[in-house]
């Protein structure tokens, strides 16, 4: 739209590099947005101190928060975000549905002018009943947050412990704080299609990257951009476990990956 955009390298773990965003903040700089945790490797950003620096250089700071409301707790008035964009389907609400919060006293132009709706932002008629099972998803999903966080990483570690229990050679993508139950797994001298493939005949659905970029085969710039090591780096999938999966289902994949893996 002819704007100027900087991109903010990340560190091995996939978290911004805060130094750098300090320093490379311009004058003419308006917006500074940065996703809450990553769809792919599930690192969690320290979007406090983002949020300080952008706010520092007179930046709005805005948290693309969609992989991480309803799973991790926000205050949105702690972390002095700005504006923050969430999307229903990814704490069991309804597909197609989704909202932006925007802080008292932040004008923002309206998405479609021309009625009233949504505050003026945004017209045509609601979807009441989706925007109605958003909300009830929402709440749901925040009063089990703890106990669904705790048996997700009891999945995770169960997953984990049983790869290296059966001597496979993985790496696991990310940041010690990432979103509970997404798992990125490298595998040396693998590729991630073919494990894809392998997989899915077992009956066991995984992902080599994205879900929203299923259709592309390539490389995931997000694992470039860790650096994962060579000798994995094409290797790679991602394993999302929710609070319907079992314990059981979890050593499935274990053992379906030793066999593909192991032989």
């Amino acid at each position: 739209m002819g704007r100027e955009v900087s991109y903010a390298p990340v560190d091995s773990t996939g978290v911004v590099n805060l130094e750098w965003l300090d320093k490379n903040i311009k004058e003419n700089t308006r917006l500074v947005s940065v996703m809450f945790a990553n769809n792919e490797i599930g690192s969690i950003q320290p979007v406090s101190e983002i949020a300080a620096i952008a706010h520092k250089h007179g930046c709005l700071f805005h948290t693309d928060a969609v992989q991480a409301v309803g799973h991790v707790a926000i205050d949105v008035h702690a972390m002095d975000i700005d504006m923050l964009s969430a999307s229903a389907h990814k704490f069991n609400g309804p597909k197609g549905i989704g909202f932006l919060y925007v802080r008292k006293g932040i004008a923002i132009l309206p998405y479609i002018d021309g009625g009233s709706q949504e505050k003026g932002y945004r017209a045509g008629t609601e979807n009441v009943a989706s925007i109605v099972a958003m909300a009830n998803a929402l709440q749901v999903n925040c009063a089990q947050m703890a106990e669904n966080e705790k048996y997700l990483k009891f999945l995770e570690r169960q997953l984990l412990d049983g790869l290296s229990e059966a001597g496979v050679d993985y790496i696991h993508n990310g940041s010690d704080d990432r979103i509970p139950g997404n798992v990125s797994l490298s595998f040396k001298g693998f590729e991630g299609e073919a494990l894809l493939h392998r997989l899915d005949l077992m009956g066991i659905c995984v992902s080599t990257g994205s879900a929203c970029d299923s259709v592309n085969t390539q490389l995931s710039h997000v694992i470039r951009a860790i650096h994962v090591p060579e000798a994995y780096v094409k290797g790679t999938i991602r394993i999302s476990l929710g609070k319907n999966n079992t314990a059981k289902e979890v050593q499935k994949i274990v053992g379906a990956l030793s066999k593909i893996i192991c032989g």
